[in-house]
């Protein structure tokens, strides 16, 4: 573990051990643990007291490799069992579900918490992604006074919208580019790495795409001279149908939905290289 996910930890911990964590129910120390394996035990050889009652509705034990585990009950309702959390594993549970499922936000973290865990919260979960300077990085800040009037497509295919991300600064070999292709209903994104941004390259990107999902209604990009050109144009003596259309020059709000893709790729790039120490 790196300093910087140390310190992370650090002041996850420093967090839960303010007054409003300390009293929550959900947040098990080993000493808590312990007793509440205690206490089922003794509730499963006799129901004496109403308390017994209810730790059998909310509590069970199972060995895992050898080891008590407390885990919410599980029956023909409710087949799969989850485990309660010592707060000592909770931040190492988070930052590996972060990592699994790419950096996703707090909704996604805690779909995938909720299928193994059973007193992992909301208020974790946040604080957990309020700490990791990468992922607060992708938060925007709210723009006031914009309306723009939103375009409504029931169809997959009916229009998408392509974009490209330049790293030149930062090369993967030879490839300086990403080309991104999203689905405007769907927000279905196809990426592809470019040696450069000649309009040859972009035209055989959009080939292999169209061969594989057929083409849009109508493709939408911006005025750099990569798409408006005679080449681009000429795939509609293959797909008459298509329609392309071009953003406003020096407008990237009509590019909007690929422009925030190309955000959200570029976080996530980031952040990757800099969990793996790597360029």
């Amino acid at each position: 573990m790196d300093e910087t996910m140390i310190l992370m930890k650090q002041k996850f911990y420093e967090s839960i051990e303010k007054r409003e964590y300390k009293n929550n129910s959900a947040i098990l120390s080993s000493e808590k643990y312990l007793n509440l394996i205690s206490d089922v035990k003794n509730m499963k050889i006799k129901k004496t007291q109403t308390r017994d009652y209810w730790l059998a509705k909310h509590y069970d034990l199972i060995t895992i490799n050898g080891v008590e585990t407390l885990i919410y009950p599980f029956n023909e309702n409710n087949p799969n069992f989850k485990i309660y959390v010592l707060i000592d594993d909770m931040f190492d549970i988070l930052n590996s579900v972060h990592k699994s499922i790419r950096h996703g936000g707090r909704d996604r973290m805690l779909f995938e918490l909720n299928k193994k865990y059973k007193n992992i919260t909301q208020a974790d979960v946040k604080l957990y992604l309020n700490l990791r300077i990468p992922c607060q990085q992708k938060k925007k800040s709210q723009k006031k006074g914009i309306v723009v009037k939103p375009m409504v497509f029931n169809d997959f295919n009916s229009r998408c919208q392509i974009d490209l991300i330049d790293f030149q600064s930062q090369p993967d070999r030879d490839f300086k580019f990403i080309c991104v292709y999203q689905d405007h209903l769907t927000k279905f994104c196809i990426l592809k790495p470019l040696t450069s941004k000649r309009a040859e390259q972009v035209a055989c990107v959009l080939l292999d795409i169209f061969c594989l999902f057929g083409a849009p209604a109508s493709l939408q990009s911006d005025n750099g001279r990569e798409f408006c050109n005679e080449l681009i144009n000429s795939l509609r003596e293959m797909w008459p149908d298509l329609n392309i259309v071009h953003g406003k020059p020096r407008h990237s709000r009509s590019q909007g939905s690929v422009e925030r893709a190309n955000q959200d790729i570029e976080n996530i790039l980031t952040t990757w290289m800099q969990d793996n120490n790597t360029n």
